[in-house]
């Protein structure tokens, strides 16, 4: 049984193997002597479950969706370092590939939480009302 209540989310269990493999990838940028590349990744690496966690403890759906987006956005920009890194060759195209597709799905089910949580957090409308 999780403590928390963001541990029990499929975004956030995804977003922690995605930093786990973002540390890994410091710190063989690091080995390279690629010290500034290896420092940007690892400040990027608890970003997106640390926005999840934070998040977590709004007291409103709604409120907890704009946390989502905000994970959403910084899934986007942590592609978009991938991406520059491997176009700089400081990445195998394998490791490019696994991450970006990683982050792929995570962009997907950050969305697809979002539009849940918002269309939950709506009120119902009846019939009289449409």
């Amino acid at each position: 049984m999780a403590d928390f209540r963001f541990e029990n989310l499929e975004v956030w269990k995804m977003a922690t193997e995605i930093g786990h493999r973002l540390g890994d990838l410091a710190e063989e940028l690091e080995s390279k002597d690629q010290g500034f590349h290896a420092n940007a990744l690892r400040k990027r690496s608890c970003q997106i479950s640390g926005i999840l966690a934070e998040g977590s403890s709004c007291p409103g759906k709604f409120e907890f969706a704009g946390f989502v987006g905000e994970a959403r956005g910084a899934t986007l920009a942590i592609a978009n370092e991938i991406i520059f890194l491997a176009g700089r060759d400081l990445m195998s195209e394998a490791d490019e590939a696994e991450l970006v597709g990683m982050l792929k799905r995570e962009a997907k089910m950050l969305e697809n939480f979002r539009s849940s949580l918002e269309r939950a957090d709506r009120p119902e409308t009846t019939l009289a009302e449409r």
